[in-house]
């Protein structure tokens, strides 16, 4: 029942099944948009209009398949037809892959997910020291290296920043600081990573909301300005090496479906919550490239070491003339709104991980690696820009293998053993039986839920080939699996050749 459901003792480490459809909504949509979306206007200006938005819609189908196929993969481990067992995606590589591979595999999942946080902390500790210089006219620092071109105190307060830009540090580019902004960002985020992942929805609808909000003034803003067309070509060579890599950062949110099918209640369905996230934040990215784009003269943009500006500096730094208020005041709420609130759900999908595949026993030290770890990283990645370097590399190394062809290739070994195209089970015996290594990871059935003995309607409906010839999405996943490769050889060639090409 709904009560049992909510009251009953969740597993060590773990949250309850209480999410709801919409919750799970705004869950996946906020685990979709991230710090990438500050830069789409400038990759729209610098590839052109037409790869940018097929790159969009493209990995946005991409994805949309990969998380159905994913989630398929773990409704097929042994009695978890209505996901009433703790299985993550890490946990999941544990009981299918040989021990070198699942190791490797979730170490690179926990880098995955780190990175992505990191650059989430840089960017919302940049824009905290930014907005308290616009409020308060003034941020404070404890210095713990001296830059080149700095000469600061130990402990230092700045009243301006030199080059007005929002999300790079105030302090300048070569001074390692750990600044106010910083330290109120890490007091906000680092309960609610302590926190589980049921317990963070409220703070997910917030994010989304807001974001929301933010991207709809902008975009009246750019069209009061004045859309040309002039402004972004159909296509610019020139911006290639940065689209795919600048695409695909934005999509990073598959790995994550595992642990949302693990909270979310047994009657949500699976297809419906992830479509809708995924079309509503690619209409806020194409809303954002689009309008952003043509509304901005590229001659007026302000410039950064790597090349592309984002949108917050933009605004915010008296290079536009004619900027509302309130899309000033945007500028701030944004960063706020949507990294502040997927901070924590990235450093609790790591514990997560982390506990389910017994590679950390407890859930402190799980917590020391997922949420304290990323501040200590991030610190090295505060001065300038080096977050924009951080997402491009790790979009190009890491992104297709964890969020593209790793469903799929979980999806291809469930498939195989389940219609005997290959031995019957790794975590099988010769009778059928699970055996006891991998039954001690698989965690007990929860009790108390509505559902969990029945099958559920649509482990079988949500299928992407034609329900009457169940081969045909085996072949189907064999084809995204070799879409995904190539995707992920074309994004890393692409990033090493713009370092090549412009090494500054």
């Amino acid at each position: 029942s709904q009560t049992m459901e909510s009251t009953r003792p969740p597993p060590q480490g773990y949250g309850h099944k209480t999410i709801g459809f919409w919750g799970s909504v705004f869950l996946i949509c906020n685990n979709i948009c991230g710090p990438g979306m500050v830069q789409i206007p400038c990759l729209y200006q610098q590839a052109g209009w037409l790869l940018p938005t097929v790159g969009f819609i493209a990995v946005a189908f991409l994805c949309y398949a990969a998380s159905l196929y994913l989630a398929r993969a773990v409704a097929w481990m042994p009695g978890n037809h209505a996901y009433t067992r703790r299985v993550e995606i890490a946990g999941i590589t544990a009981r299918l892959f040989p021990r070198w591979a699942y190791l490797a595999t979730v170490w690179a999942l926990v880098l995955s997910f780190m990175t992505a946080n990191i650059a989430s902390i840089v960017v919302s500790a940049q824009v905290m020291d930014s907005t308290l210089l616009a409020a308060a006219h003034k941020t404070c620092a404890l210095v713990i290296h001296q830059g080149s071109d700095t000469n600061f105190s130990t402990f230092t307060c700045i009243s301006s920043d030199p080059d007005g830009a929002v999300t790079d540090s105030p302090f300048g580019s070569s001074a390692y600081v750990i600044s106010l902004g910083y330290f109120i960002v890490m007091a906000i985020t680092i309960p609610l990573g302590i926190l589980n992942l049921d317990d963070n929805i409220v703070v997910q609808v917030g994010g989304v909301v807001f974001l929301s909000a933010c991207v709809v003034v902008w975009a009246v803003q750019f069209t009061a300005m004045g859309l040309d067309t002039a402004h972004i070509p159909v296509v610019n060579t020139g911006g290639l090496g940065t689209t795919l890599p600048g695409v695909l950062f934005n999509y990073g949110f598959v790995a994550t479906i595992p642990s949302w099918l693990n909270e979310k209640k047994v009657p949500v369905p699976v297809p419906a919550p992830n479509l809708i996230a995924i079309v509503f934040a690619t209409g806020l990215y194409l809303v954002l490239g689009l309008f952003g784009g043509f509304g901005l003269d590229p001659a007026v943009l302000p410039t950064t070491d790597s090349g592309c500006t984002d949108i917050l500096s933009v605004l915010d730094g008296g290079s536009v003339p004619g900027v509302w208020t309130i899309s000033k005041i945007a500028t701030y709420v944004f960063p706020i709104a949507n990294l502040l609130s997927s901070i924590p759900v990235f450093a609790i999908l790591i514990r997560y991980n982390l506990l389910n595949t017994g590679i950390m026993a407890h859930r402190w030290s799980a917590n020391l690696i997922a949420v304290v770890s990323p501040w200590i990283i991030s610190l090295f990645f505060y001065a300038g820009n080096l977050d924009e370097d951080l997402t491009n590399w790790s979009s190009a190394v890491l992104f297709s293998f964890i969020n593209l062809a790793l469903p799929f290739i979980l999806y291809i070994i469930q498939y195989r053993r389940r219609y005997g195209l290959a031995a019957y089970s790794l975590y099988h015996d010769a009778n059928g039986v699970i055996d006891d290594e991998h039954a001690a990871l698989l965690s007990p059935a929860l009790p108390g839920i509505d559902g969990a003995d029945e099958p559920v309607r649509d482990i079988d409906d949500y299928r992407l080939a034609p329900a009457c010839c169940p081969v045909s999405e085996y072949v189907l996943a064999w084809v995204l699996l070799g879409v995904s490769v190539a995707i992920g050889v074309a994004a890393l060639a692409l990033q090493i050749q713009s370092v090549v090409s412009d090494p500054d």
